[in-house]
């Protein structure tokens, strides 16, 4: 009876400390996300085009006084808006959940934007990305817009 406890609790000890490893696809997601916001950091067009499907959309959805607004422009006029040397925009990721089927994917990201090293808001970031022959492309991204209640996501005190 001891010999059975010691190996159960031997088998749910290693089973806690056993990690998911992330297949290569995740990580090439993962590496896309990080991309666009390097891209966004850096006002780099060439990287966002890289990335990109060329026919996208990015997708704003804020809330002001319980009233919900969306916003919805190309990845061209997204690229356009982002070139301003007076500001610079850093995203930082708090954590991500990738799923794949075959040639579609999608990755959940909480994060945190800093406006020219001042904090702005705080959100989800949700890209839907298409497996082409040159690899993932994003083909859409939808991100929420949250000046407040960040404590949630783990990345600001209030």
């Amino acid at each position: 009876m001891k010999r059975l406890f010691l190996l159960i609790l031997l088998l749910i000890s290693i089973n806690s400390f056993a990690q998911k490893k992330q297949n290569p696809e995740e990580k090439e997601i993962l590496l896309k996300v990080q991309q666009f916001f390097d891209a966004l950091e850096k006002q780099d067009t060439v990287l966002f085009k890289s990335i990109l499907l060329t026919n996208g959309q990015v997708w704003a959805i804020s809330e002001k006084e319980n009233v919900a607004k969306y916003s919805m422009r190309q990845f061209s006029d997204f690229m356009r808006t982002l070139i301003n040397p007076a500001r610079v925009i850093q995203e930082r990721m708090l954590s991500s959940e990738v799923k794949i089927h075959n040639r579609i994917a999608m990755a959940w990201v909480p994060y945190t934007l800093d406006i020219s090293g001042k904090f702005s808001h705080c959100g989800v970031d949700l890209f839907t990305f298409l497996k082409t022959d040159e690899g993932w492309k994003i083909a859409t991204a939808a991100y929420t817009i949250e000046p407040e209640g960040c404590s949630h996501f783990g990345s600001r005190p209030e």
